[in-house]
């Protein structure tokens, strides 16, 4: 038992006052001599008795009154309990976190882990609890707290592995703190064991702190001296050629992250399964590395290139996986009047020299008149350039409306008096666009402005798809294009302005109609009026016209493990499909790992999680496609904190912190006994005292006989 305020003991001396009272008002016998004693009552000896008894009662009473009073302020309360072994000592919780992240895999740091890991529950003592949980970014508990430290060691030794996943110290100190919470024991031990990697600590995880109560022991397994290779910043840059198959270039460094310089590392490249070696690098402690492989021709397809290092301490990240698609050319289909601009070359003249550049353009454009597209033995690829025609017949206008609904793409070129008339008529009905064939002075190809009036391209939307790529500082300037004649366009909702002349007519517009994209450029697409043609931006423009048309979407070489993979999207993509096409829909996927071993897909799943490094294979009964995936490249980054920086940055308490915030077997003196309240129980009892014996002092001295 302890007291909060025992100074309230000093009040129990006003229990000596009913002893003095009753001392001094004690009866003493005399006697008297009576001539007779009928005029007196007789009294039994029995009644005397119980007089006295009632006396002592009465003192003893208003005794322990007082008493409970002077007890019920010194605030007592009972300390925390502590159930007691055979040694005498109180039960422990001790629950072990093991870093299994990447990094961990340096060296020997994960064997020296493990045997850590066991030397705490070799330590425990009877009545303790041990628990075990691993984490890297993901947590798990292996084991909870519990008295089976045989069990618990042999998992540790035989049952915990690695992974690739990078190291996250927030998560895991959070799943801690909640585990020894629920352990109801007066200590709690938490024991990281860890590498301390000085990138496992997020900055959105800086302000947390563990409450008060849980005591936690570093056991680092890292070292001060240490050297790891990665690579790193990789590139895939595709090379002008003439040749029918495309040729590459990967460049990437080879980043030292360690205290020495290594000297003749061995990088190779493999493609296809085909290693090409590159001699060896030398690389300074904190530096990197150049290296630049040039690729044999690849064919159409898919490709899988891995990048190798040699690197004994940690050969987790010295693979660098990655997929490289090489596309068939996409044809566009460009269609125009023939000899229709005034110098007599074709309206797609400087359209065809934009497009089909080997080994720049991903497309390859040809033409045909409009009596040839007509011609129902024509298929219209998935990009058609409708450039400036006039005359077409409605059955073509009804072909290119279902080619855009059902998901094709379609750029209008409208630049003078007929083609904005045959716009309106063939095309208006359906796009929320309308051409005005009088727009008013150099609006009309037929008709345009001198050399010295001309308007410029202004109020370029930089976020859009088509002009995202120009908005970087020197990659290309649409203001020094002039534009001599232009037709006016009267735009309704539906319909996206992308860019304006300088006058606010629109230049660029866009519109989404089905499944597919319309692009609408109101000038010509030669330099019969403007000089767009002749700047440096209007190939890479047009290129990016048609990927907008084309629904692109930027190649993604690799993942990281971590990410979310969907099987039948890579498949579809690597077969140039849109995911959901029917083809794949109905057939079962089979999904392999690097080490060869299926991946379970639940029924209805369309994705799963990357564990490792390395190439997954996903299958059906019609098709095969690899996925690249590659380690967390600041896992690679195996510099060490500062334990003892760490653990107290972990553990200080910062002021402020509510109360609620500590455990229930460490609360303050205070707390405890606010929580017990046994004063409260003193007081009751000296209440009842007190009636007690308000009730017999009131009654008759002496019972009748």
């Amino acid at each position: 038992m302890n007291f909060l305020s025992p100074l309230f003991f000093l009040g129990g001396l006003a229990a000596l006052l009913p002893v003095l009272l009753h001392l001094v008002r004690r009866e003493r016998s005399e006697k008297l001599e009576f001539p007779t004693l009928m005029f007196l009552r007789r009294v039994s000896k029995r009644a005397i008795r119980y007089q006295k008894l009632r006396h002592l009662i009465l003192l003893l009473l208003r005794i322990a009154t007082l008493l409970l009073i002077a007890l019920a302020f010194t605030r007592p309360f009972s300390p925390a309990p502590r159930a007691s072994t055979l040694a005498g000592r109180a039960p422990e919780a001790h629950l072990i976190l093991i870093d299994n992240s990447m990094s961990m895999a340096y060296g020997d740091r994960w064997a020296r882990a493990r045997e850590a890991a066991a030397d705490v529950i070799r330590q425990a003592r009877p009545g303790d609890r041990v628990g075990l949980v691993e984490f890297s970014n993901r947590s798990v508990v292996r084991s909870p707290l519990s008295a089976d430290f045989a069990a618990l060691e042999a998992l540790v030794r035989n049952n915990l592995e690695l992974t690739d996943r990078p190291t996250r110290y927030g998560q895991a100190l959070r799943m801690a703190q909640q585990a020894v919470f629920e352990a109801g024991t007066s200590r709690r031990i938490v024991h990281m064991i860890s590498d301390f990697q000085r990138t496992g600590w997020a900055a959105d995880e800086q302000d947390f702190r563990l409450s008060g109560g849980i005591e936690i022991r570093a056991v680092n397994v890292g070292g001060a001296d240490y050297s790891n290779l990665a690579p790193a910043e990789v590139q895939v840059i595709e090379k002008e050629s003439e040749r029918e198959k495309s040729e590459y270039i990967v460049r990437f460094s080879i980043a030292n992250f360690g205290t020495r310089d290594r000297n003749g590392a061995g990088v190779s490249l493999a493609v296809d399964d085909q290693v090409l070696r590159h001699d060896p690098v030398t690389v300074e402690k904190g530096r990197v590395a150049r290296v630049e492989f040039n690729l044999p021709p690849l064919a159409p397809g898919p490709h899988a290139l891995l990048i190798s290092l040699e690197d004994d301490m940690l050969n987790r990240d010295d693979r660098f996986a990655l997929m490289l698609q090489v596309r068939r050319r996409a044809p566009v289909l460009a269609v125009e009047n023939p000899r229709s601009s005034r110098s007599g070359r074709s309206a797609s003249f400087f359209l065809s020299h934009a497009l089909n550049l080997a080994g720049i353009s991903p497309y390859q454009l040809s033409t045909l008149s409009p009596a040839q597209a007509e011609s129902a033995a024509i298929s219209l690829p998935e990009l058609v350039v409708w450039n400036n025609i006039s005359g077409a017949g409605p059955g073509m206008h009804a072909r290119l409306r279902e080619h855009v609904t059902g998901g094709g793409g379609l750029a209008l070129v409208v630049a003078d008096d007929s083609a904005a008339q045959d716009f309106n008529r063939a095309f208006a009905g359906w796009l929320p666009v309308r051409a005005d064939p009088q727009g008013g002075p150099g609006g009309r190809r037929g008709n345009p402005r001198p050399l010295e009036d001309f308007l410029l391209l202004t109020d370029i939307r930089s976020d859009h798809p088509i002009f995202r790529p120009f908005s970087e500082p020197h990659s290309g300037n649409f203001s020094r294009a002039r534009f001599y004649g232009h037709v006016r366009l009267e735009v309704s909702e539906g319909a996206q302005v992308l860019a304006r002349f300088d006058n606010g007519d629109p230049a660029v517009v866009s519109v989404d109609h089905g499944e597919g994209k319309v692009v609408i450029l109101p000038f010509a697409a030669d330099d019969s009026t403007n000089d767009l043609p002749l700047k440096a931006v209007y190939a890479p423009f047009w290129q990016q016209v048609l990927r907008h048309m084309q629904k692109y979407r930027q190649e993604r070489r690799w993942s990281e493990v971590g990410d979310p993979i969907e099987p039948r999207a890579v498949l579809a993509e690597a077969a140039w499909q849109p995911p959901g096409d029917s083809r794949a829909a109905g057939q079962a996927v089979v999904v392999l790992d690097p080490r060869g071993e299926r991946v379970p897909l639940p029924p209805g799943a369309e994705r799963l999680v990357a564990e490792h490094a390395g190439f997954y294979e996903v299958r059906t009964s019609t098709s095969n496609s690899r996925i690249a995936v590659n380690t967390v490249p600041h896992e690679s980054d195996i510099t060490p904190g500062d334990a003892d920086v760490m653990i107290a940055g972990w553990t200080s308490e910062q002021p402020g912190d509510p109360p609620g915030d500590q455990p229930a077997g460490d609360l303050t003196v205070e707390q405890r006994e606010r929580q017990q309240g046994l004063w409260r129980y003193l007081l009751i009892g000296a209440i009842l005292f007190f009636g007690v014996e308000g009730w017999l002092s009131n009654r008759s001295a002496l019972r009748p006989e």
